[in-house]
């Protein structure tokens, strides 16, 4: 049975490891971010910079909450495309800690925003794995 290969049993268990993680830390960081967006301050914000390197994307804002000058990075749980700086866009900052920022649709300052995206590449890989060992035990028959 194809089941009973190893690979195909740690892929299909690191598929569902790293979905669920991926599902997990989604569900917590979109509560979050709705947190901040109902209760938070709302202000204009400009971007400054847009990062983007091989691992991760983000840009960083500037903003003024309770007349003080502040700066975030914006990140996104899954594919960002790339922004145009100095362009302007409505954020809401936290009352409690003005550095903690969200938007409406899903950037948010948490570093772990965006998580989601490599734990489900992570999954994905899992199921690459079992469907090739299987595949390969498939053939080998």
């Amino acid at each position: 049975m194809i089941v009973n290969r190893p690979l195909v049993k740690w892929g299909l268990l690191g598929a569902v490891v790293f979905g669920l993680l991926a599902a997990g830390v989604f569900v917590i960081d979109d509560r979050l971010r709705q947190d901040i967006v109902e209760r938070g301050t709302p202000t204009q914000a400009v971007i400054v910079s847009d990062h983007d390197n091989e691992i991760d994307h983000w840009f960083t804002v500037s903003y003024t909450v309770q007349g003080e000058q502040h700066s975030a990075n914006l990140r996104h749980p899954w594919i960002m495309d790339k922004v145009r700086e100095g362009r302007e866009l409505t954020i809401y900052a936290d009352p409690a800690n003005p550095e903690l920022i969200a938007t409406e649709d899903g950037y948010a300052t948490p570093v772990w925003t965006s998580a989601p995206g490599a734990l489900a590449v992570l999954a994905l890989l899992g199921v690459f794995v079992a469907v090739v060992e299987g595949w390969r035990s498939v053939r080998s028959r």
